[in-house]
Parts: structure tokens; C-alpha cells; sequence
């Protein structure tokens, strides 16, 4: 197994498949790049520190968000999309079962049994907190009124805080979450 190669095609297989909810009204998919990627840096640096399977958080991290037009199941449509996309590759089984996992796994709710399950959910809470709550207001701000958009980012960033389990991954969202509710509250 091929695992810089493997690497590399799912970094490539997520470039051409941008979901259109992920895609700005001015059509940049900067922000979804930018996010997915965030997710990659922080599951390589959690796992990095817990000793946990590289390969793994890796691949998840760059297909979590690959079914995100499914909206709140996405994590459920991202999972069956890279149980397909993975399978033309040669790894074991139990591998392709554990990064399922991790992508299945890396919503606000979700219960997480391995720490590469729980690096992932880390990863994408921390990236939301530090980038990508910027796009999820933009996003309510097109649909409800300035003061409602700004009320339910401030609530999906605290959601985003309190998924974030590892003793590394909440030092890294704490040095984000009050400057991204001071971005929200200074908002007019």
C-alpha cells in the first residue's frame, strides 16, 4: 500500500468534488479548500502527539466533508461517498473501516470510540472555530436577519468548542474561540 500515493489521490479526488454547498456566491471554493485542509493540519498535529495512525486522520480529514450537500447528515453521505472513492484502493480492510469511522463520527454529537475519531471531530471544530465560522455567517446571514445570523453562529461556535475533547485540541480552539466572538459581536 501506497500510502503517499493514496494521500495524494484523495487530496485530488477532494479538489474535484467540491459539494455546491460548499461553494461561495461569488463561486470560490477558497473557503471549503481552506477548511478541509485546516481539518488535515490539526489531525496531523493531534496525531502527532496522541500517537495516533497519521494515515488514517489524514484520509479522513480530506473526505469528511465530501457529502456536505446531504446538509445535517452530510457526515453519513460523506462516509458512503468515501467507502466508494476508497475502495479502487489496495488498504486493509480494517484501515477503510476505521477512516469510515472517523468521518462518520466527526459531527457535533457524535460519540467517539478512537482517538483517531476523536483527532478528526477535534480537528474540524478547531478549524470552524479559527476560519470557517466566517463562511457559516455569511451563509445566515443570507438567510436570516443580521441579529439572528450573528445569535446562531455564536451558537454553532460554542457547539464547535464543546466536541473538541483532546487536552491539545481545546488549548487550540481556546486561543481562537474569543477572537472569533469578538469578530461576531463587533459585527453591525
Amino acid at each position: 500500500m501506497d500510502k503517499e500515493k493514496i494521500i495524494q489521490e484523495t487530496e485530488n479526488f477532494m479538489k474535484k468534488n467540491i459539494p455546491k454547498s460548499r461553494i461561495t456566491k461569488e463561486g470560490s471554493s477558497e473557503i471549503y479548500f481552506r477548511h478541509v485542509l485546516g481539518v488535515k493540519k490539526y489531525a496531523l498535529h493531534l496525531a502527532e502527539l496522541y500517537n495516533a495512525d497519521k494515515f488514517i486522520v489524514t484520509i479522513a480529514a480530506l473526505l469528511h466533508d465530501v457529502g456536505a450537500d446531504a446538509g445535517k447528515y452530510h457526515a453519513e453521505e460523506s462516509a458512503k461517498i468515501s467507502r466508494k472513492f476508497l475502495s479502487r484502493f489496495d488498504i486493509p480492510e480494517n484501515i477503510k473501516e476505521k477512516i469510515i469511522r472517523c468521518i462518520e463520527k466527526h459531527s457535533i454529537g457524535s460519540n467517539t470510540e478512537t482517538i483517531e475519531e476523536q483527532i478528526v471531530q477535534d480537528a474540524d471544530g478547531i478549524i470552524f472555530i479559527e476560519d470557517t465560522f466566517k463562511f457559516f455567517f455569511d451563509e445566515q446571514k443570507q438567510k436570516f436577519p443580521h441579529e439572528e445570523a450573528k445569535k446562531l453562529s455564536i451558537k454553532k461556535i460554542k457547539e464547535m468548542m464543546n466536541k473538541i475533547k483532546t487536552e491539545e485540541g481545546i488549548r487550540l480552539a481556546k486561543n481562537f474561540f474569543s477572537v472569533s466572538l469578538s469578530y461576531l459581536e463587533s459585527t453591525f
